[in-house]
């Protein structure tokens, strides 16, 4: 066996290897079970946090689903963050605060308070919150009437400093459950790497921490200059400073919904904010596990152009995809059962080209250039 041969198989069952760990650790979260419905927690009480830039078509919908939350009236608010939308963002916000006069809606514009970027209205969200909990999300996402609920019996039962809860993309076309299957698997080893005691990816679609601990860990002060990170750095932080009070919550009424990419160039530019931020974290485990699956993705994708002209190394590269993809079937297997959608892991093999190439692709293309989201130029 040439070392060639050796290295590609020995990346292939390194790849599988973690995957596995990642499998055992997902099904080593317990579900949690909330109490009946009557027995509503009042001990809790959060203010929720919506950054919204240019989130006009989508932000009815997610402020629709917050004032519809099970849960006491006064026991929580929602601060809207707007960040120098170009569209009419602001305008259909004040127009939901007129329509739920109930409601404590407040709208933070970054053009009367002076913050710039996602981070900067997130923090200075958390300084004007009156309660304790923050909850995250996204202005593009929407939940049903027990999420608050249910986040509040969990953070009362494990007394947590910070919760990640699920989040899943809403698809209909083929090129939109693409998109679902992979973060899917991306909620899960989130999940599971938390359960593990070694976080690495979360997502502020669907994050709660507590006021203290953002204060005590300084928020967003050591990595504000980064356009992404805004959730897996405060994760790693907030872990390092309390590792047994950081959680992930397996329910499915802790689920928030949206809505996944509409075009390639949408999809491309995500990616390329979300790897951006790959050479950056303190733990250097992550990168390094980052730096090895692009290098397994490579190989994959070097020995399938050989396999066309070379005939020896069309079983190296059966050997290597059969692995990858027998891998992650297991994974998403059970993921996607959480999440109702089973259906997708028929995916697993068409996804399979997509995902190599973005993999290998994307990963040189975040740390090499700036990129566009939502009409601003970033690094």
């Amino acid at each position: 066996m040439s070392a060639y041969i050796l290295i590609c198989l020995l990346l292939a069952f390194g790849y599988a290897a973690l995957i596995l760990i990642y499998f055992v650790g997902w099904m080593l979260i317990p579900h949690f079970k909330t109490r009946q419905r009557k027995e509503l927690v009042q001990t809790e009480s959060f203010t929720i946090l919506v950054p919204a830039r240019n989130e006009e078509a989508q932000i009815k919908a997610c402020i629709d689903s917050l004032v519809s939350q099970d849960f006491a009236l006064g026991a929580f608010e929602i601060i809207i963050i707007n960040d120098h939308s170009t569209d009419g963002t602001e305008t259909v916000v004040r127009k939901c605060i007129a329509l739920y006069k109930e409601h404590k809606i407040i709208l933070l514009d970054a053009a009367s308070e002076g913050f710039s970027g996602k981070k900067e209205g997130i923090a200075l969200g958390v300084d004007r919150a009156s309660f304790s909990n923050i909850a995250l999300t996204d202005a593009d996402c929407t939940r049903g009437k027990y999420w608050l609920n249910t986040l509040a019996q969990f953070r009362k039962e494990k007394q947590a400093q910070m919760i990640y809860a699920p989040v899943f993309f809403t698809a209909n076309t083929l090129f939109e459950r693409f998109q679902s299957l992979e973060f899917a698997g991306l909620v899960g080893i989130g999940g599971a790497a938390i359960q593990l005691k070694n976080p690495n990816m979360c997502s502020a679609a669907n994050l709660v921490f507590t006021k203290q601990a953002f204060i005590e860990v300084g928020g967003y002060a050591d990595n504000k200059h980064l356009a992404s990170g805004d959730d897996e750095f405060l994760l790693h932080k907030i872990f390092k400073r309390y590792p047994q009070q950081v959680h992930f919550l397996k329910n499915a009424d802790a689920i928030v919904y949206t809505s996944p990419n509409a075009s390639v160039e949408q999809l491309t530019q995500q990616r390329r904010r979300w790897v951006s931020k790959s050479t950056k974290y303190e733990n250097r485990y992550i990168t390094a596990i980052l730096v090895g699956a692009y290098f397994f993705n490579l190989s994959l994708l070097m020995n399938g152009i050989l396999a066309f002209f070379i005939p020896s190394f069309t079983n190296l590269f059966l050997q290597q995809i059969g692995i990858k993809m027998a891998a992650e079937a297991l994974l998403l297997g059970v993921i996607l059962r959480f999440f109702k959608r089973s259906d997708l892991l028929l995916l697993v093999p068409l996804v399979q080209l997509f995902h190599i190439l973005y993999v290998i692709i994307i990963g040189v293309w975040a740390n090499v250039q700036t990129y566009t989201w939502k009409e601003r130029e970033l690094k």
